[in-house]
């Protein structure tokens, strides 16, 4: 592995463990790990199609960068909140589905097949096997796109989260007695 290659892994994983422990400092890991799927889905399905065109098979971009990216444009509103404290409002759909997302029908499985999808189509294109990885990319769009159609409404106030079954566990919303 290449100097480059172990700097750049490096700096992603250490990034990744320094999100991951702003998560948890809420008690929001499963937000870390759907927008990390979906985000990592996202930057490994557009590495993919970079790579599957003609005369583009070798780059310096790597997996690990395109992910990570990826993982940082679906956590972009995450980010803004962890950091700024800018609150979730539903315009920030245009990052990844970001408020959407969370009522699609059983989300990680749903974001974990999906990034696997996209990690098998990287894996195929860079082994030739270009119309496989286009298939594999497509399938992965079709589950996104179901998920999207049969996702629960979205909450417009406080007390639905309230009583959202399961909503209120995954976005746990303080109370002010």
């Amino acid at each position: 592995m290449s100097r480059r290659a172990w700097i750049s892994a490096t700096l992603v994983l250490t990034t990744e463990v320094v999100l991951y422990a702003g998560y948890a400092n809420y008690g929001a890991q499963f937000h870390f790990w759907l927008h990390g799927l979906f985000g990592g889905a996202l930057g490994l399905a557009a590495l993919t199609v970079v790579r599957a065109i003609p005369g583009h098979g070798s780059g310096r971009a790597s997996p690990w960068e395109s992910g990570f990216l990826g993982h940082l444009y679906s956590a972009l509103p995450d980010l803004l909140f962890l950091g700024f404290g800018v609150l979730h409002v539903l315009w920030m759909d245009v990052f990844a589905f970001h408020i959407t997302l969370h009522f699609i029908p059983a989300p990680l499985y749903t974001m974990l097949a999906v990034f696997v999808l996209t990690l098998a189509a990287y894996g195929l294109v860079m082994t030739r096997r270009r119309w496989s990885a286009v298939a594999a990319l497509a399938v992965a769009a079709a589950i996104v796109v179901i998920a999207l159609a049969f996702a629960a409404p979205i909450p417009h106030s406080v007390q639905q989260i309230r009583d959202h079954p399961g909503l209120s566990l995954l976005c746990p919303v303080p109370t002010h007695r």
